[in-house]
């Protein structure tokens, strides 16, 4: 207990010897999500005491430590900052704004292995990130995007993953500096971190024509990758996982998760496919898809981005300077985790001791979750935000 809470001091004086900030605070914002099914908000801490150390698990030869499934590659994650962007679509005959669809959809995501979501405003605007590891030896993708600025938590992304962080820029204010984060944390010493806006990366990033600017810079992840330092080492971080879901006697059926950040056009779902076993995702009413190169924007061959599991972490954000667009996600400590595997609510828990170490999700009973095998989609997820799910699908 004392080295967990030595830990705790050291990595929160690494973030910030004393920051202008307020807690967080989301509760005015519009939360027009129905209050229907099982409804998860500001729950009390579970203080679930976990039955093993928040420790690195050891890659298992042949098996990928992001998807579980079959992988023959070498340890080096590419972290990218995506836009989620709002684009006019129309539904039923009415035009609305709906993040990260149609126009505003990514390409060469549906390569990504993990897609986190969190707070970009704290009126409820959200960024994306998508991490990319299995596709990485196969030459994919060797473009994604639209590709945006960074903020605190992306950059504590990259600490966990040990991998690489492409973004393009980020706020340069007093006590909310990126540049300033990366190079205390060691990131930009390493070769590691990638900002589009330098002469470093001018060769692996295009603008996209007929993309309407900012929303169409692109960014060769493969070459990037390939100016990490070769003597650079990442601590491998993997999950666990299980060829059949242990999680079905006695856990709540979950075939629809909605998730309402506060604004209206970020409100998301998760709908179950039995067949498939995986959870197709939704901004309002419109599937989100990628676009299957950028070189490829056809509608018609937009793929869907599915996930065999959703693990909504609930954590802090602070402003500086209690400003809304300077959101530091407070990612060490621990939590609460509503985690959504084959169908089932699992009401569990999340440990990150330091900057170092890992954010690792356990199950109800304090044992490190089993993930099916497959694409995982985590949202950073303000413990007041309003998140429900239920049985049936709408």
């Amino acid at each position: 207990m004392k080295k967990w809470t030595c830990l705790l001091i050291a990595a929160v004086l690494v973030m910030s010897a004393a920051i202008p900030a307020l807690a967080s605070v989301h509760s005015d914002n519009d939360f027009t999500l129905p209050l229907e099914g099982t409804v998860l908000q500001n729950d009390p801490d579970r203080k679930i005491t976990p039955q093993t150390d928040p420790v690195r698990n050891p890659i298992i030869p042949g098996e990928s430590p992001t998807t579980g499934l079959s992988w023959l590659g070498f340890y080096l994650p590419m972290l990218v900052q995506y836009s989620n962007g709002y684009a006019e679509v129309k539904i039923d005959n009415k035009t609305v704004s709906l993040a990260g669809v149609d126009s505003r959809s990514p390409w060469g995501a549906q390569y990504a292995d993990v897609v986190y979501e969190g707070i970009l405003y704290r009126t409820g605007t959200t960024r994306l990130t998508f991490l990319f590891s299995d596709s990485l030896d196969d030459g994919n993708p060797v473009a994604f995007g639209p590709v945006r600025s960074a903020r605190y938590g992306h950059v504590y992304l990259r600490e966990e993953w040990q991998g690489g962080l492409v973004f393009r820029g980020g706020p340069e204010a007093v006590d909310n500096d990126i540049q300033k984060l990366l190079k205390t944390l060691g990131a930009y010493e390493k070769g590691v971190a990638f900002d589009l806006e330098t002469n470093l990366t001018r060769n692996y990033s295009e603008r996209v024509k007929g993309v309407k600017s900012p929303e169409n810079l692109s960014a060769d992840i493969i070459g990037l990758r390939a100016l990490i330092p070769s003597d650079y080492v990442s601590q491998p971080r993997a999950f666990l996982f299980a060829d059949l879901n242990p999680y079905t006697d006695g856990y709540a059926f979950a075939y629809q998760i909605n998730l309402d950040w506060g604004d209206e056009r970020n409100i998301s779902h998760f709908k179950y496919d039995e067949l498939s076993n995986v959870y197709y995702r939704y901004c309002g009413d419109v599937m989100f898809k990628s676009f299957e190169s950028v070189d490829n924007r056809a509608e018609e061959d937009m793929i869907p981005l599915t996930f065999a599991n959703v693990i909504i972490q609930r954590v802090e954000y602070e402003y500086a300077h209690n400003n809304k667009t300077m959101p530091q996600m407070q990612c060490i400590g621990e939590g609460n985790a509503d985690i959504f595997i084959g169908g089932r609510y699992i009401a569990g828990y999340w440990v990150r001791e330091s900057a170092d170490d890992p954010t690792i999700y356990y199950d109800d009973q304090g044992n490190e979750i089993q993930l099916t095998r497959g694409k995982t989609f985590i949202a950073q997820f303000p413990p007041d935000c309003l998140l429900t799910f239920s049985s049936y699908v709408d």
